[in-house]
């Protein structure tokens, strides 16, 4: 005689509790020696719309907009994150954090270390184009590799 399933027990603990959809914000505050805050660029406006749009749509209980970046306390870490994290990127835009404060950008410690969003409300076109308008530097990854570049 094949054991029986117990329904109730499996109805109970297949239940998918529907949480809210913000993002994973770590309990440790940026650093106060971070300094920069880096992302991939590609130069294109569209990118970070597609991105921003995205991150709206898995987080919409937060109500911002965000960018996905990293967090940097000097060239060496901006140097680390090119090779790892952002090796994909042929560009790093690294912005200081304070320029982003004083334009209205909220800087959350989200995810893993050093993960960071670039977090805003607003219309997002004015507030895409208020980034682009906020100093910062554009740098050529040394350690991006193209499709066309042999593997090592």
């Amino acid at each position: 005689m094949e054991p029986r399933l117990d329904h109730r027990r499996y109805a109970a603990s297949s239940l998918a509790v529907a949480e809210p959809s913000v993002p994973r914000v770590r309990r440790a505050p940026l650093p106060d020696d971070a300094i920069l805050v880096i992302r991939g660029d590609d130069l294109d406006p569209a990118t970070s719309r597609r991105q921003a749009e995205a991150f709206r749509r898995r987080f919409s209980d937060w109500g911002r907009w965000g960018l996905s970046a990293f967090y940097a306390r000097n060239d060496a870490e901006v140097d680390d994150l090119g090779s790892d994290q952002l090796e994909r990127f042929s560009l790093l835009g690294c912005y200081r954090v304070v320029d982003l404060q004083k334009a209205g950008f909220e800087i959350w410690p989200t995810f893993r270390t050093p993960h960071v969003t670039i977090a805003f409300t607003g219309d997002l076109d004015d507030r895409l184009a208020a980034l682009a308008d906020v100093a910062h530097e554009v740098r050529v990854n040394p350690y991006h590799e193209s499709e066309d570049t042999p593997k090592r």
